[in-house]
């Protein structure tokens, strides 16, 4: 019986291991100049309400090059682009203030406004409403909420089973005993949650910037064009072999695209 409590406890010192692991990955980040940013911020705004929209995107580009990542400078500066006509540059900005901020309704409108703006209109391959589901679940909370929700839960695991091991009232071992259970079961979905949301912020993905892009049947500029994709199209990227990328489109269609013809999310 001994052996077995120990096992257990080693067991469950492993998961909060991990646990913290997976918080950790979420929650670094530099140092960062933030009363500068915020100068910066406001400066921005202030160009942008006065409509000098190219001086409002100098300024955020600066707080993003310090370098600072927040989702509503990407949104504003997408906003700024949108100003400007330059939708491509708009949607890259918006992609990205989503990953920091999924399930945002402002960012998924305008995403929406700026797609409007696109060339090809290709329709994307249907999915699996369990998939649906899920993503809809995950893109519920941002990643670092996901892990702090993972760090508490840990924590109750672990209060549950250190009563259940300590105590020699039978009630309070049986309550401690289900408590156990399921907080390790809603433990075990927010890691799944978390790693999801860690996955999509870092799923790898660009943009097209140039107003029209050959797709190549393979690496090479003599290759056959299988497509003509224009700008403002998102695509998964499967692989480089520069000067050129193995893309994925919506439609589930696969080409080489040159590297340059795109910016990473």
């Amino acid at each position: 019986m001994k052996a077995h409590r120990i096992r257990l406890l080693t067991v469950c010192a492993l998961w909060a291991t991990a646990s913290l692991g997976t918080i950790r990955l979420q929650a670094a980040a530099p140092e960062l100049p933030v009363d500068y940013a915020r100068n910066l911020y406001a400066e921005g705004n202030l160009f942008y309400q006065r409509e000098k929209y190219d001086e409002a995107i100098d300024c955020y580009r600066q707080i993003l090059a310090l370098p600072y990542e927040a989702w509503e400078v990407y949104y504003n500066l997408g906003n700024a682009y949108f100003k400007t006509g330059a939708y491509s540059r708009a949607i890259l900005s918006y992609e990205r203030a989503d990953r920091l901020k999924p399930g945002q309704a402002d960012i998924q409108q305008n995403l929406a406004l700026c797609r409007t703006k696109i060339t090809d209109d290709r329709e994307a391959l249907p999915s699996f409403f369990l998939q649906d589901f899920w993503r809809g679940f995950v893109r519920a909370l941002p990643a670092d909420v996901w892990a702090g929700g993972l760090l508490g839960l840990t924590a109750g695991l672990l209060l549950c089973l250190v009563c259940y091991f300590l105590s020699h009232s039978y009630s309070l071992r049986r309550a401690t005993f289900y408590g156990a259970i399921l907080f390790f079961a809603a433990a075990f979905i927010t890691l799944m949650a978390c790693l999801s949301a860690r996955n999509a912020r870092f799923k790898p993905e660009a943009i097209i910037m140039v107003p029209q892009s050959e797709i190549k049947a393979r690496p090479e500029a003599s290759a056959e064009t299988r497509y003509l994709l224009h700008e403002g199209n998102k695509v998964e990227i499967l692989d480089e072999i520069a000067p050129y990328c193995k893309i994925k489109m919506s439609d589930g269609n696969q080409g080489w695209i040159p590297a340059a013809d795109i910016e990473k999310i």
